[in-house]
């Protein structure tokens, strides 16, 4: 079995971007056995084995850039292959904010460098307890040349195809049908972690945490053409996102919403549950339609002694059973409130737990044989989803 055609479309539409190229000088060195007789060495200077050979501040703005650069690639793409599959559509975008990303770095590798032999004397100089710690960071330093040559911003975008070999091409479909579970993997743990912020229980909901469902709905739009399925779920986040306020802060039935929609998305089967039940509702009953179009409605006639009525309108609602929303009134809020554990959360947009769900959906019409020519009305009875199953790993496929 070869790469399916399906799966081909889907490579075309998508670059692998890779940041391994982005390396940065840890400034540790193997503890010593001298820097432990008598005493412990604090934490500051050394930790699991290894000492630092320069003040740890002077290095972190490059750790910052390397997050930055993660961030970029992980608010738009998927991971895939060892990198991230980045939607062709978003990836002049991805590059842009990595240029300037590359352009700071440098800059700071500039300053860096020529204050690197000062810094490493002030870090010698610190007023160290034991002159041996003093004397260890002194015969560990590392070269200049050496941290110059280790210090880059690099990285790559490329085109992803099979090769002609019907075994190799099989693996890469392999790992092409399994980005739609990773997307949901990468939804549930975003979702999941809004939740630990103490969503549930807050009462309220802010901006700032509406501009992380945004980025979460952004990103799974970006990204639609991985499956069908992606559609139906962007369109319903859509849906409740329109309902809300612009600015200020959310309360009452608003706010319970919205805790029911991050609550369904923090896990992955609560996903694909939610995804069944949009298609139910949208007439389309086999929710296995991952990797195919939206196939176009097809009306058939009803025998001429049964009369069938749609529904006029479906309602989904996706809500937890651990979680308890309770609704506050608008005055209890201020409309600036915003907790530093969501802003945090908000600027960081990469295990996800389970928070059950139920999705309630119009059953089907029942046909029953009428005993006189009177037509038959359609049950009411409404299809109950069950609760989520536990936890379920990333689906990540590997070969």
């Amino acid at each position: 079995m070869s790469i399916q055609q399906n799966e081909i479309k889907i490579l075309d539409q998508l670059l692998l971007v890779d940041l391994s190229g982005i390396h940065l000088w840890t400034a540790r060195k193997k503890l010593k056995p001298e820097m432990l007789e008598g005493k412990i060495p604090p934490a500051i200077l050394a930790s699991l084995g290894s000492m630092r050979v320069i003040d740890p501040e002077k290095l972190k703005p490059f750790e910052k850039i390397k997050r930055q650069a993660t961030k970029v690639v992980e608010e738009c793409g998927v991971r895939f292959l060892g990198g991230y599959a980045v939607s062709q559509d978003k990836i002049q975008e991805v590059v842009d904010r990595l240029e300037a990303l590359k352009s700071q770095f440098y800059d700071l590798k500039n300053n860096f460098l020529p204050n690197y032999e000062r810094w490493i004397t002030e870090w010698i100089d610190k007023g160290w307890e034991k002159q041996e710690w003093r004397d260890a960071i002194r015969t560990s330093v590392t070269p200049k040349a050496q941290v110059d040559a280790g210090m880059h911003f690099g990285y790559a975008a490329c085109r992803v195809s099979p090769d002609g070999d019907k075994h190799l091409s099989n693996t890469l479909g392999t790992q092409v049908r399994g980005l739609s579970d990773q997307l949901y993997a990468e939804t549930a743990d975003t979702a999941e972690r809004l939740l630990e912020t103490g969503l549930a229980t807050r009462g309220h909901v802010t901006q700032t945490t509406l501009n992380t469902v945004r980025k979460i709905n952004a990103k799974l739009r970006g990204l639609m053409f991985l499956s069908s399925e992606v559609k139906a779920l962007t369109e319903h986040i859509e849906e409740v996102l329109a309902a809300l306020p612009k600015s200020g802060v959310v309360n009452g039935s608003q706010y319970n919403s919205v805790v029911a929609l991050v609550s369904a998305l923090s896990d992955e089967d609560s996903i694909k549950r939610l995804i069944k039940n949009l298609n139910i509702a949208n007439g389309h009953e086999d929710a296995s339609m991952a990797f195919v179009p939206a196939l176009p409605s097809v009306e058939t006639e009803a025998p001429a002694s049964v009369e069938t009525e749609a529904p006029t309108a479906v309602e989904i609602e996706a809500t937890a059973e651990t979680v308890t929303a309770v609704a506050v009134p608008d005055a209890e809020v201020p409309a600036d409130a915003v907790t530093m554990v969501e802003e945090e959360l908000s600027a960081s947009v990469a295990n996800p737990s389970c928070h059950d769900s139920i999705n309630e959906v119009p059953a089907k019409p029942e046909v029953v044989e009428p005993a006189e020519s009177v037509p038959v009305e359609q049950s009411e009875e409404p299809l109950v989803i069950n609760p989520s199953e536990p936890d379920m790993p990333f689906g990540t496929f590997w070969f």
